[in-house]
């Protein structure tokens, strides 16, 4: 195994540095190398992944959340959907949902014991206007709460942070007027969003597509159509059972390709990241991720 491990120094509110300092210190105690990379900004992650594949390593573990997840993703998988290195995690975000469901421990020790087992799982990425993302994009409310938590320092836990930007987004956000085409049917009507998921949590555990696996080849799709702010609220902690998909104005649907638009400029998102705007075409592309994982099977929690 040729190795390197990229870090996000300040992932998770600066858990990021101390996870890899613990972790440096578990490596030289077992005589293994550190070679590490540190990102310095927004994006940085993905150019170190593409430098890693090209110099050959054979394996890329990102030490970081699953924004850092995300962006390493984008540099390892190519436009062909080929992925020559096999993807490590060792978790130091505030959700940590991805690492979560393939069993990682949140000890770097243990993390790195899952990488070091070897056991590996060929996984589905989303692909949104030619981004990837790992557990789920979306148009609408969530990525309006995602420009809004992007612009200040995540200090609380993922769930805490997204709660506080719900709240801050819901003063002034309103369902807006959306076209999504699902292939086999066309919606249109205002909706407060419409989130495409490739895995089943984000955030820290909010479950908007409760169903969705990462193994099984196809998006699931959450439209969350023309609800109030006393609704809003009121599905906000169903969202972390999945109780909210029994809400009459939420649908669920299955699809391999989804296009979303708006007569409004709104944000998309992908795994919490701002990337552009409508029209968004998204996608799955099947097993195209080797990456390591602790258990067996992946996808329904």
């Amino acid at each position: 195994m040729k190795a390197v491990f990229v870090v996000n120094p300040v992932a998770g509110g600066g858990r990021g540095l101390r996870v890899w300092r613990r972790l440096e210190r578990e490596l030289s105690r077992r005589g293994l190398p550190a070679d590490c990379r540190f990102t310095a900004g927004r994006g940085l992650a993905t150019a170190l992944a593409v430098e890693a594949k090209n110099q050959g390593y054979d394996t890329v573990i990102g030490v970081g959340g699953d924004g850092t997840i995300q962006e390493v993703v984008n540099g390892l998988v190519d436009a062909q959907g080929g992925c020559p290195a096999t993807l490590g995690i060792i978790p130091a975000g505030t959700g940590n949902d991805f690492s979560k469901l393939l069993g990682y421990p949140r000890d770097p020790a243990g993390a790195l014991d899952v990488i070091l087992a070897g056991r590996v799982r060929h996984l589905d990425i989303g692909r949104a206007n030619g981004r990837y993302f790992i557990n789920i994009a979306g148009v609408g409310f969530d990525a309006e709460v995602a420009a809004f938590l992007n612009q200040r320092p995540k200090r609380l836990p993922g769930a805490l942070m997204y709660v506080f930007g719900v709240l801050a987004v819901l003063l002034r956000y309103r369902p807006t007027p959306l076209t999504i085409d699902l292939g086999a049917e066309v919606l249109r009507g205002k909706c407060l969003l419409v989130s495409v998921a490739n895995g089943p949590s984000h955030a820290g555990g909010m479950k908007m597509c409760p169903d969705a696996s990462p193994e099984d080849g196809v998006l699931d799709i959450c439209v969350v159509g023309d609800v109030g702010r006393l609704q809003t609220l009121w599905l906000l902690p169903k969202v972390f059972s999945g109780r909210h998909t029994l809400h009459p104005k939420v649908r669920l649907y299955r699809t391999t390709k989804v296009r979303i638009d708006s007569s409004e400029p709104l944000f998309v998102q992908a795994d919490g990241e701002i990337f552009g705007r409508v029209p968004v075409d998204v996608d799955v592309l099947r097993g195209v991720l080797p990456v390591f994982a602790a258990i067996g099977q992946v996808g329904r929690e």
